[in-house]
C-alpha cells in the first residue's frame, strides 16, 4: 500500500513538472520566428518598401507595404507563427499582380523585429498598422483585415475593433487553447495557455463580410476549428472547405483565387 502512494505521488510529481516546463517555455512551443532580416528587394519585390512602425514602449516593428493600382483595395496581412514576412513574398506577387495593394506586419520578434512574440505585442502591432493605412489615406472600405492561421486570431481581434472592407481567414482556429487541446489532450492548457487567441470571443461582433477558407485534410488547426469560428460569425459570411488540403499547402489548392474573388464580389 505504502509503495503504491509513493508511485502514485511520483508520477503525479513527474505530470506536473511536465506541465511546469510546459508552462515555462509554451512561446517556444507556439512562435517559430526567422531572427534574420531580409530586404523587399533581396527577394526581388522591387515594389514593395519597407515601412517602420514604432510602438509604444519604443520598439521598431519593420513591416512590408507594396501600394494599391486602379483603385483596388489594400490587404492587411497577418502572417502564420513561422518565418517571416520575407517568406511570403508569393503573397505579394499574387495580389499586386492583382492590383490590390498589401501591407503585412513584421511582429515583434521575427525577421529582425525587437520585442518578443506574444498575443499581447501582436495585438498592439496589428492597431499600428491599421492605423498608419488611415494615417496615409487609405479608406476603411479599401482595406481588407487577412488572417492566415494564428494570424487569424490577430485579424479577428482587430476587425472586432476597427471598420474595413471585409475580413479573410486562412486555416483560422476559434481559439488557441481549443487547438492546444487536439495536439496535447494531457495536459492543463485551460490553466497554462497565456496566448489565447479568443476568437471564437470577437468574432460575432464583427460587422463586415467575412470569407473563411480551410483545408479538410488540416492536421494542425483541423477544419472544425474554423468551422465553429465561422459558426458563431454574424451574416454575410462564406465558408470553403478545400478538398485535400493541409495546413500548410493551401497555396496549391486555389485559396488565392478563392480570396481574390470574394474580394471582388463585394
Amino acid at each position: 500500500m505504502k509503495a503504491a502512494k509513493i508511485l502514485i505521488l511520483f508520477v503525479l510529481a513527474i505530470y506536473l513538472a511536465i506541465n511546469l516546463y510546459v508552462y515555462a517555455n509554451q512561446r517556444d512551443f507556439m512562435f517559430f520566428p526567422t531572427l534574420l532580416r531580409v530586404t523587399p528587394e533581396q527577394v526581388g519585390l522591387a515594389n514593395v518598401a519597407e515601412v517602420t512602425l514604432q510602438t509604444g514602449s519604443n520598439l521598431e516593428l519593420i513591416s512590408w507595404f507594396g501600394k494599391a493600382r486602379n483603385d483596388q483595395p489594400t490587404i492587411l496581412f497577418f502572417h502564420g507563427n513561422g518565418g517571416a514576412v520575407s517568406h511570403r513574398e508569393h503573397r505579394f506577387r499574387g495580389f499586386m499582380d492583382e492590383g490590390y495593394g498589401v501591407f503585412m506586419l513584421g511582429y515583434p520578434g521575427y525577421g529582425g523585429n525587437d520585442g518578443n512574440p506574444s498575443e499581447e505585442s501582436f495585438r498592439e502591432a496589428s492597431l499600428l498598422s491599421y492605423e498608419y493605412l488611415r494615417d496615409i489615406g487609405i479608406d476603411p472600405d479599401d482595406i481588407v483585415i487577412y488572417g492566415e492561421s494564428i494570424g487569424s486570431g490577430v485579424a479577428v481581434q482587430l476587425a472586432a475593433t476597427v471598420q474595413a472592407k471585409a475580413l479573410v481567414l486562412e486555416a483560422p482556429m476559434s481559439s488557441a487553447i481549443d487547438v492546444a487541446r487536439e495536439h496535447y489532450p494531457y495536459l492543463l492548457v485551460t490553466l497554462l495557455l497565456r496566448d489565447r487567441f479568443q476568437s471564437i470571443d470577437y468574432v460575432d461582433g464583427i460587422g463586415m463580410p467575412l470569407l473563411v477558407m480551410h483545408g479538410d485534410s488540416d492536421a494542425i488547426i483541423p477544419i472544425r476549428s474554423g468551422q465553429k469560428l465561422f459558426n458563431q460569425a454574424s451574416e454575410p459570411k462564406t465558408f470553403v472547405s478545400l478538398k485535400g488540403a493541409g495546413h500548410n499547402d493551401l497555396q496549391l489548392f486555389s485559396v488565392a483565387e478563392v480570396a481574390r474573388e470574394f474580394i471582388d464580389s463585394l
